[in-house]
């Protein structure tokens, strides 16, 4: 099995290598796209509340957020051990810019001790800084228990740990499944059959190797959120479930403590209804969360003018009425529709909501 390194992202990920780029970098583009809140944007503290850096390019990462009117940039990756302590050094470093994630080690999951192991670990990673701790797609996919049993994500013996998490003031994400297509036949007729040729490790479609199909997964997840009432859940890409863009907000209506972001899912969610997708952010204003899901690292091989189109992509979904705006470059040939968003629920999702449930 495998199911990639990184969060489904390989298409997205942006170049960060090498040194500055001072014909590119010109120091004094702060936003941007044109839209009718371009200029009001500048003064707020945008808060990118899902993306991925190498800690060694920190630097680039900030040139990147400078440049794109970002004051915060949270690294959800599931961290551990060694990089863990890197990132939250440079988050430390550099006040007020930097937030990072912890995750979970399944080693020896289903042993004795392994619960005590892992609460004492998350509970030292978020009193030492991290904002909480991240649960991978592997989970459901792949980790298995000391038994070489496929570990549910719903398993039981996750609860302590999860409890733990929000016993420490901090955030329980998860990613688990992928794009629906990613778990349909493999044919032409697969919507993503372009993008699944190109990163055939993202197909889990053979119920052999992956035992449950996308709904269970998700089903499964859903369980994880009404069982856990006191730990802030958030479900990256839009719940993990952009495509079911009612039953996510359902879910979120049922659970006040189930927020979620919207990172490297504009192109899913763009495809629904305007008006119903506008309704949505308007009903949870105070519980969807801005991000990107742009990695920096030093083996990508994006331009930092990418990035900027990146972000100024998103401006102009969310900020404008266009039609058949050309989406963040993940899944090409694919037009969405932006919702313009009103200004009071654009500082809320830019800003004060990760700031508010991370405790930034």
């Amino acid at each position: 099995m495998g199911v990639g390194c990184h969060d489904e992202t390989e298409d997205r990920i942006l170049d960060a290598a090498g040194t500055r780029d001072h014909q590119y970098c010109a120091e004094d583009r702060l936003v941007t796209a044109e839209t009718p809140h371009a200029e009001w944007r500048k003064q707020v503290p945008v808060v990118d509340a899902h993306g991925h850096f190498d800690p060694a390019l920190a630097d680039r990462c900030l040139d990147h957020m400078d440049r794109n009117g970002i004051e915060t940039y949270v690294d959800i990756t599931p961290n551990l051990d060694e990089d863990l302590s890197e990132k939250l050094d440079v988050a430390e470093q550099h006040p007020d810019r930097f937030g990072v994630f912890a995750g979970v080690d399944f080693d020896g999951f289903g042993t004795a001790g392994w619960s005590d192991r892992e609460i004492d670990q998350v509970t030292e990673a978020i009193d030492n800084g991290a904002l909480g701790v991240k649960f991978w797609k592997e989970l459901g996919l792949e980790h298995t228990d000391d038994d070489g049993e496929l570990i549910r994500i719903d398993d039981e013996r996750l609860a302590p740990v999860i409890d733990a998490i929000g016993d420490a003031g901090g955030v329980a994400a998860f990613h688990i499944a992928d794009p629906q297509a990613f778990f349909d036949p493999l044919t032409p007729e697969n919507e993503r059959y372009e993008q699944l040729q190109r990163r055939p490790e993202w197909w889990f479609g053979d119920r052999e190797t992956y035992p449950y199909d996308w709904w269970q997964l998700i089903r499964q997840f859903e369980r994880v959120i009404g069982r856990h009432l006191n730990t802030t859940i958030l479900g990256a890409h839009f719940g993990c479930a952009a495509e079911e863009l009612g039953y996510v907000a359902d879910l979120m209506r049922n659970h006040d403590h189930y927020i979620v972001d919207v990172a490297a899912r504009v192109p899913t969610i763009g495809r629904h209804p305007t008006e119903r997708v506008r309704d949505v952010f308007l009903e949870h204003q105070d519980r969807i969360l801005f991000g990107t899901d742009y990695a920096v690292r030093a083996d990508s091989t994006r331009t930092g003018a990418d990035i900027d189109a990146i972000y100024d992509a998103h401006w102009k979904f969310f900020e404008t009425d266009e039609e058949e705006l050309e989406n963040p470059p993940i899944n090409r040939g694919w037009r969405v529709d932006a919702i313009d968003l009103p200004r009071a629920v654009l500082e809320q999702f830019y800003a004060s909501n990760a700031r508010r449930y991370l405790n930034l």
